[in-house]
């Protein structure tokens, strides 16, 4: 289910546990919106929802929100979303800007897919009186 994105990250802001659920849930719910409209399109699984007796983040975890930002863009319409960043462990970790990026990048997709998919014209009618 599509959550409304946190797009003011600010550099004293935490990441937390809701922040990455949210995130991956929505990645996973566009696709699933862009699946309506194009064919299939590579996509990285990207596990259950974390709770708080999972012990921290990992940089592949991140990492897999950067690809399929990518992966996205590549199988439905290229968005322009700004440069994807690579995490590595024991490296400094994804920063507020970065996230501001993926959370606008979100944004942007799921408002345009919806869009497409709210404006898709339909015939209305009734085939043989609705008696089949």
């Amino acid at each position: 289910m599509w959550q409304q994105p946190k797009t003011n990250w600010k550099e004293s802001d935490y990441f937390n546990i809701e922040d990455y659920n949210r995130i991956k849930g929505n990645l996973n719910e566009i696709r699933s919106q862009a699946l309506m409209l194009w064919p299939d399109f590579a996509y990285e699984e990207m596990g259950s929802d974390k709770t708080y007796q999972d012990y921290g983040f990992h940089a592949d975890e991140i990492n897999r929100f950067e690809s399929n930002v990518d992966r996205i863009c590549t199988g439905t319409f290229p968005f322009h979303v700004g440069s994807r960043q690579a995490f590595y462990d024991n490296q400094p970790f994804i920063d507020w800007r970065e996230l501001n990026r993926i959370e606008e990048a979100c944004r942007l997709i799921y408002s345009n897919i919806q869009s497409r998919i709210n404006g898709r014209k339909m015939l209305e009618f009734t085939l043989n009186g609705g008696a089949f």
